[in-house]
């Protein structure tokens, strides 16, 4: 079963290494991060305000990272969903979804009913998974038409 825990520098390897390239940290983060990813720029976001970040594991084994997470407070109820990254050698096995819901739960778990999320256009197994969990493309994004805005309203 996957579960989260709080997002420490112990995990900054792991999520280092899941970004071995240019193009992977780009799909992981957009233009918010720097190739190549460093510890620093991961401390930065914990530091961040209103920020909330969280890995990945799969009980009981807390020790070993397979994803993180993230969500960010744009208002008092609403959130977005950001930075999602499962590692490399465990895509495919259905923890993707796993860790949207986790993650949904845990936006929910601090108030954030209404969410938001952006994704690359081409990342289709990403795409599958939030229209699965009821969230609903609502175009492109005025700056970069090649990102994709999806929507989830308050249940």
């Amino acid at each position: 079963m996957l579960a989260l825990r709080d997002f420490t520098a112990a995990d900054d390897e792991a999520l280092i290494a899941w970004a071995p390239t240019a193009q992977a940290l780009m799909l992981f983060a957009g233009e918010t991060l720097v190739f190549p990813l460093t510890s620093p720029q991961l401390q930065a976001l914990r530091d961040t305000q209103d920020l909330y970040a969280w890995t990945a594991y799969v009980t009981p084994d807390a020790d070993v990272p397979v994803g993180h997470a993230e969500v960010v407070r744009t208002g008092p109820d609403s959130g977005r969903l950001a930075r999602i990254v499962l590692d490399p050698s465990r895509r495919g096995a259905g923890l993707g979804r796993a860790l949207v819901v986790a993650a949904i739960e845990r936006a929910e778990g601090l108030g954030l009913t209404a969410l938001d999320l952006r994704v690359y256009e081409g990342n289709d197994p990403a795409i599958r998974t939030y229209l699965g969990l009821g969230f609903v493309d609502a175009g492109p994004m005025a700056s970069d038409p090649s990102v994709r805005i999806f929507t989830r309203a308050p249940r």
